[in-house]
């Protein structure tokens, strides 16, 4: 089925205001002031390196005193150039062009988005700089968002779009982000009204934040020991040491279960008990609700709270609820497209997951339970079914695949399509770690375009999940190349002179993160408000990732990345079919739970429907397992209704079903057509790698693929 789509959508938004603008107070006297002015740090480009944006970082300079100063330092100037620009545009002698509007905005937003990527990097990869991320992010937040809520520029912008004929494509896209910005930010209301939309935008982000805490306190609330070794004879080693009281002897216990979200799917994959398992799946889904909660620690009224002002922020705005206007920045367009391929793939793999509910159910009894399938029972079975079926020899895949032969497989993928080579350079770049490796990226004439530091390996200071994210983003106005920071958490190898291996969820991770990685460093987009990935619709955003992770179901290319940690030899045909048909034994159950969290989370944002009985609607028609009464996830559901998916959840299986279309114009050609692959390879990189947010995503994708997408190629999985 193929989905009509807008020519014209426009960016994603931040929907958040500068609440506040001047530093006065008054005083004690009605017409008496005092002014308070910031202090401005005395640091320059020469005495801090954080501020030397135009080089690469020099870690060993950066200090998290530096980070806050530079930090600081820019974000004032940002504001201060930004007002004395402003003030410029006053001039009515001075003809309005993109140039003289614009190229002052980039020159003072590129030394600032970098230091604070710089920081960010270190906040998330190295210990002391925690404290500091945290102090500085507001303020440069708030720096940055005074240009969407400027009325010089907003009407300048307006002047650019009534005489459009002489701008560029990319021109053109950064003056719809601006307009589309700033009337979503109230430009366009009148007084009155745009105060009350800052009021709604600020109980808006209370409210979201009181969500948060209470489902963060109820998380840590909660622990359960274990004491009998045997419920946990099931649970891998590291995993099981990690739980011990006793780090001395892990094997003796008490074990210690929590809610966090290592500990809870470990426990609910590997703990045999029933009853234990119930135990953690019913902590879990009635975090901050009444059932678990008291009434301090309830987020079910902030759910209605919150549904309310964003019902109220949307209709100020001209919308009627908030998922149609959630729809002005997604490539999706309209909710009809997106309930659309929800009801296809519904259909799609309804069928399909029925069935293999019934073979779990069967499997199950075989092993000798006696109890219908419930929710705190699926994850378990499903993993007792998959070693099963296709064996645990993951500590055997591993071995073929350590890391240097897979990144070289990977690089040599990237060449043979895109037509880039990737160089080390060691000795002159600075690194945060010894562990960080840095590649130069050059085009087919050896020409150098970009870069990217790896950091490969888990360590107890690495606070998130593996990552690819920009540190400076292409400008040519300020004259500056991208490049960008790959994190992962690979097992360390236990001495140095064991290779490091790589799971095959590992090697999946680095493929999906060097998709985010490669749309950052090829793009040819001029301005870095829209190079890279910036401005990239919110749904399409990880088309790129899925993209490249569904490389790795081709067995062609993975066994052309792998080889023996020992001998070199490349991955047994017969292990590689094992650990494919394992890696996606429960996608059926995962791409159905999704759709169900997709349709309930627009349902919640286009209705005053109680949102039990919404959820009770929906689930039966998604999912083969009885909803548990007491089931009161949504409390907990920070994604919707705190974090970056309210009205947009569906994002993930969109970006999939584009990314399944895109990869299948590859099927079609033949995997082993060399010629097709590398010409289709070279169009790709053309279009998503090098237009990022320059064009919109929708007629991006017409550009690859020459039609609207469809969804037809996002089909279950099948592996012969």
């Amino acid at each position: 089925m193929a989905l009509a789509l807008s020519r014209g959508r426009a960016s994603p938004i931040s929907l958040t205001f500068r609440l506040w603008k001047s530093y006065l107070r008054q005083a004690s006297s009605a017409t008496s002031y005092y002014v308070l002015l910031p202090e401005i740090p005395p640091d320059t480009a020469e005495t801090n390196a954080v501020m030397r944006t135009d080089q690469l970082p020099q870690f060993s300079e950066i200090t998290p005193q530096k980070s806050v100063a530079a930090c600081a330092k820019l974000a004032i100037e940002y504001e201060t150039k930004l007002e004395n620009h402003v003030e410029s545009l006053a001039d009515l002698k001075q003809e309005r062009t993109f140039e003289n509007l614009y190229s002052p905005l980039e020159e003072i937003a590129v030394p600032l988005n970098t230091a604070w990527a710089t920081v960010k990097n270190l906040n998330y990869a190295t210990d002391g700089f925690h404290k500091t991320f945290s102090r500085i992010h507001p303020q440069v937040e708030r720096a940055k968002n005074e240009r969407w809520v400027n009325e010089t520029l907003y009407y300048g912008f307006k002047e650019l779009e009534a005489n459009d004929s002489n701008l560029t494509e990319p021109q053109r896209r950064l003056v719809d982000l601006y307009l589309l910005e700033g009337r979503l930010n109230g430009m366009e209301l009148s007084g009155t009204d745009r105060r009350r939309l800052v009021e709604v935008l600020k109980l808006i982000a209370d409210e979201g934040s009181n969500f948060r805490n209470k489902v963060r306190i109820c998380t840590e609330m909660f622990t359960h020991d274990v004491t009998d070794m045997n419920i946990l004879d099931e649970m891998p080693w590291p995993l099981l040491a990690q739980m011990s009281k006793d780090k001395d002897d892990p094997t003796r216990g008490p074990w210690r279960a929590t809610l966090q979200q290592v500990s809870y799917q470990s426990m609910m994959t590997y703990c045999s008990d029933r009853l234990t398992r119930w135990n953690m799946w019913y902590a879990y889904h009635n975090r901050a609700s009444h059932i678990h909660a008291s009434k301090y620690l309830n987020n079910n009224k902030l759910i209605d709270s919150l549904r309310t002002h964003r019902s109220d922020l949307a209709q100020m705005l001209g919308y009627d609820n908030f998922v149609e206007m959630s729809m002005e920045t997604k490539m999706a367009n309209s909710v009809e497209n997106v309930m659309s391929m929800i009801e296809t793939l519904k259909s799609r793999f309804a069928p399909v997951l029925w069935e293999e509910m019934a073979q779990l159910q069967d499997f199950a009894v075989s092993e000798g339970f006696n109890h219908q399938l419930q929710m705190w029972d699926i994850p378990y079975w499903q993993r007792r079914q998959k070693e099963h079926l296709y064996g645990n020899d993951k500590a055997k895949v591993s071995e073929y695949f350590p890391v240097n032969t897979v990144l070289l497989g990977l690089f040599d993928l990237c060449t043979k399509l895109f037509d880039i080579t990737f160089e080390e350079v060691t000795p002159e770049v600075q690194t945060w770690h010894p562990d960080v490796r840095f590649f130069k990226i050059r085009d087919g004439n050896g020409k150098h375009i970009s870069a990217f530091y790896f950091d490969p390996f888990s360590r107890p200071e690495k606070t998130t999940s593996s990552y690819m994210d920009m540190g400076r983003e292409r400008s040519d106005i300020v004259g500056v190349w991208p490049y960008s920071y790959l994190s992962m958490k690979i097992p360390r190898p236990p001495t140095a002179s064991d290779p490091a291996l790589m799971r095959f969820e590992d090697v999946q991770s680095l493929f999906q993160e060097f998709g985010h990685g490669l749309q950052q460093l090829l793009t040819t987009v001029p301005y870095s408000e829209i190079s890279g990935q910036k401005n990239v619709e919110w749904d399409a955003f990880q088309v790129c990732a899925k993209f490249m992770k569904m490389w790795l179901t081709v067995p062609s290319v993975v066994k052309s990345v792998s080889g023996h940690c020992v001998t070199g030899e490349r991955i047994p045909d017969d292990l590689l079919s094992n650990t494919l048909k394992a890696s996606y034994h429960s996608y059926n159950f995962d791409m159905m739970y999704q759709l169900y969290v997709s349709a309930f989370d627009l349902e919640i944002y286009m209705t005053s429907t109680q949102w039990k009985a919404i959820m009770m609607q929906l689930w039966e028609t998604f999912l083969p397992v009885p909803l548990d009464d007491k089931d009161c996830l949504p409390c907990s559901m920070m994604p919707i209704f705190c974090e970056l998916y309210p009205a947009a959840y569906y994002s993930h299986k969109w970006s999939e079903m584009i990314a399944a279309d895109l990869f299948a114009a590859f099927a079609e050609v033949g995997f082993d057509n060399d010629k097709e692959i590398q010409a289709l390879g070279r169009r790709f990189r053309e279009t998503y790698l090098s237009l990022g947010g320059s064009v919109p995503a929708s007629e991006v994708f017409r550009r690859f693929r020459g039609r609207d997408p469809s969804t037809e190629a996002l089909q279950p999985p099948s592996f012969t």
